[in-house]
């Protein structure tokens, strides 16, 4: 039983050990780092995120999750040779630290434990996903609430809203995907981080960012219905097409799928449509989808566009028949066009969304 014990802890202490010797350097990670963002700053390649992963198993728990404060060993970067820290010997510990640690743990965690990877779990402090519920956050007031700023449209809303073009004519393109870029690849769809192969007549900087879509749809007498699919960062340009890595899926990409610039977003934290008395009236064209009754988050498209000063971040409300100042549904612009305006149902009484109803403007972004 000693022997098999033993023999365990060789195989989790000498790769380590192996590791240490080599040059390497550190990176102490912040907030929205990622690994695949870390492997193409240091190696120009975020495919080589494994490489950054397999050097810090004692760190990374999950590949998806690293968290601020973290210090991360990038292995091939000109840097010291690491020290090699033996697990099986207790750390002296923190001198600072009001009570020491036992013989019998270490950082918190029972000595015997330590070579397995285990360790005390992270703080509370640091990034957590949306979905964890921390008690003590109970204890913030509603004055502290108010003071915290978000984005009201966020930039995936904008990249991912459906859009209306005319009856007549192909959407404007840059260009259009010719398939996978590794001419092995067998999948039979296109996912986020595929490299794909785009045709381009005027070939795009690399580190663009490019929109994905097609025409889906056509609503009767109204217009097409165009809906992005994704949206690729060009890595390498050759003649006349470009390899880019699909950095967001909205949609199925399939070959054929067209492309053109990312839209411009300028959505900034803490900024807000403001109240306005006596805005515009927009008719509701149609939707996006081909749903029967519409529901909270689908896409209407209305009559009026940039060029009549609407913005991404208006809102518009439908008032009731019996009660002109009762609000039955209300819209926010997720997206722009220079005649028509994508806009995402934010709340609705019932099935009062259909088109021909009339919408008023009653909160405008400055």
């Amino acid at each position: 039983m000693v022997r098999s014990a033993a023999a365990v802890l060789a195989v989790l202490i000498i790769p380590s050990f192996a590791l240490a010797q080599e040059p390497q350097g550190t990176h102490a990670v912040v907030k929205e780092d990622t690994l695949w963002d870390l492997a193409q700053r240091y190696y120009s390649n975020p495919f080589e995120w494994r490489v950054i992963w397999e050097a810090n198993r004692g760190v990374v728990e999950d590949p998806n999750w690293i968290y601020p404060a973290e210090v991360l060993v990038i292995p091939g970067l000109p840097g010291v040779v690491a020290p090699f820290v033996d697990p099986m010997v207790d750390d002296p510990g923190d001198p600072t630290s009001d009570e020491p640690e036992t013989e019998e743990e270490v950082g918190g965690v029972p000595i015997d434990l330590v070579p397995f990877g285990l360790r005390q779990a992270r703080p509370t402090d640091q990034t957590r996903t949306m979905f964890y519920n921390d008690t003590a956050s109970a204890r913030i007031t509603l004055e502290e609430r108010r003071v915290i700023l978000y984005v009201p449209v966020s930039a995936d809303l904008v990249y991912s809203a459906p859009s209306l073009i005319g009856l007549e004519g192909d959407p404007i393109s840059s260009g259009s995907v010719s398939g996978f870029a590794d001419r092995g690849a067998r999948a039979s769809s296109i996912r986020a981080f595929d490299q794909v192969l785009i045709t381009m007549p005027s070939p795009a900087r690399v580190g663009a960012q490019l929109q994905l879509y097609r025409v889906e749809r056509t609503i009767e007498d109204v217009g097409q219905v165009v809906v992005p699919t994704g949206v690729v960062t060009v890595s390498t340009i050759g003649n006349g097409s470009v390899v880019g890595i699909v950095t967001k899926e909205y949609d199925r990409i399939q070959p054929g799928d067209l492309v053109r610039p990312l839209p411009t977003y300028a959505g900034e934290a803490g900024v807000y449509a403001e109240d306005v008395a006596g805005g515009s009236e927009a008719m509701l064209m149609g939707f996006a989808g081909n749903q029967v009754i519409a529901d909270v988050g689908h896409i209407a498209f209305l009559d009026l566009g940039s060029d009549d000063g609407i913005k991404i971040g208006d809102e518009f409300v439908l008032y009731g028949d019996a009660i002109p100042t009762a609000r039955d549904g209300a819209l926010q612009v997720v997206g722009v066009t220079e005649t028509t305006a994508s806009a995402r149902v934010l709340s609705m009484a019932d099935n009062v969304f259909h088109q021909g109803v009339v919408v008023r403007l009653v909160k405008k972004m400055r």
